[in-house]
């Protein structure tokens, strides 16, 4: 089989949709069935960057090489199916040369849109969505609620959207070598002890809650700091995203590179993931597989994706967070539990399943398309 994927997102920080795609490629590749997996994009130099800081000249140029050069590119090498890993990625399909899949994580920009857009661009983006999501051969998503959510709002046909749940990479287990330990403390001045927070200035991710918590606990724990790791969003740093809060004790040591998160967890006392919408939300079960106790949210897909493996709490309630803190950082028991049914809940989730998966929702796709 003759697999394109739409490689934009790999040439940004770490987010979700760039973990997906990375590994589903990798994945794909290691499967060893004969196919060949070509990755298509614009030839660009803004690694690093966030998509929302793109310049609208580079967004009118990614654009149109989507809608006009990738049909030609796919059609020139072959390709049997085309696959875009996020919502925006999939050109219009009826000038594609071949059927086509799309990958949507969720619908927090039709549903937070008040966050994101001004009421006319939200509009626009949730139009756009909607033709996206009817003319495209099969939609893939990445929880039981986020396919729920996604049916909801669209009204499509039920048998046209998948779940194939993501995994969790072998690099996230234990870090207990000291030296790699004391260098990752050093590269992002980690304190002796703390709570961790992965996230970033995103409003949905609720850092606000995870402050006002460890406010309160500082009073217990007067030793524990709160680590905040992540990129600001769209410009907004913490100073202006987090003003008027006690940033007494908080450490933000910005983005952390994928390959140092496993010690970062590792090293943390407890990970703080107090989102209001996820469509799966990696951040507990990578946490989990690195031996760090989870305390997250009881919303959106959440509660699913950890099962009974960490605290649940109202993320609007940073007194319910405080609680759950105290509980985890105080009870040697409970820290034990936590951690065993973790591990045991990250072992679950394998990007080889997705990727499998994936492939056999193309062959269905394909074979449908000849009928």
């Amino acid at each position: 089989m003759r697999i394109g994927i739409e490689g934009l997102p790999l040439l940004f920080h770490r987010t979700g949709t760039s973990t997906y795609t990375h590994e589903l490629v990798e994945n794909l590749r290691r499967l060893n069935l004969g196919d060949r997996v070509m990755l298509f994009a614009r030839d660009q130099r803004m690694a690093g960057d966030s998509y929302h800081k793109i310049s609208y000249t580079e967004r009118v140029a990614n654009y149109l090489y989507k809608e006009y050069r990738l049909p030609r590119e796919l059609s020139e090498h072959g390709v049997e199916i085309y696959h875009a890993p996020r919502d925006m990625g999939l050109p219009t399909p009826s000038r594609l040369p071949c059927p086509c899949v799309m990958t949507l994580h969720d619908i927090i920009l039709v549903r937070l849109a008040s966050d994101y857009y001004s009421p006319a661009r939200a509009r626009i983006y949730e139009h756009r969505l909607r033709e996206k999501v009817e003319s495209a051969d099969h939609i893939i998503t990445i929880s039981d609620y986020s396919r729920s959510d996604i049916l909801d709002w669209s009204g499509i046909d039920p048998e046209k959207i998948s779940v194939v749940a993501d995994g969790v990479s072998d690099n996230f287990r234990p870090v207990t070598d000291e030296t790699a330990l004391a260098t990752v403390t050093s590269r992002y001045q980690l304190p002796p002890r703390f709570a961790l927070c992965v996230g970033s200035t995103e409003p949905r991710k609720n850092i606000r809650s995870s402050i006002k918590a460890f406010s309160q606990i500082r009073r217990v724990h007067a030793d524990v700091q709160l680590v905040v790791t992540g990129v600001d969003y769209c410009g907004v740093g913490p100073a202006e995203a987090f003003a008027g809060l006690d940033l007494e004790g908080v450490h933000f040591a910005g983005y952390a590179h994928d390959l140092d998160m496993p010690a970062i967890y590792s090293l943390a006392e407890v990970l703080v993931f107090p989102s209001l919408y996820e469509g799966f939300g990696l951040p507990p079960l990578e946490a989990m597989a690195c031996g760090t106790p989870v305390v997250t949210s009881n919303t959106t897909s959440i509660p699913e994706v950890v099962g009974d493996a960490a605290v649940l709490v109202d993320p609007r309630s940073p007194a319910e967070l405080a609680g759950a803190l105290e509980l985890v950082l105080s009870s040697r028991e409970i820290r034990s539990e936590l951690i065993e049914k973790g591990k045991r809940r990250a072992a679950i989730y394998s990007w080889r399943t997705a990727a499998e998966e994936t492939r056999k929702i193309y062959q269905r796709v394909l074979s449908n398309q000849s009928l």
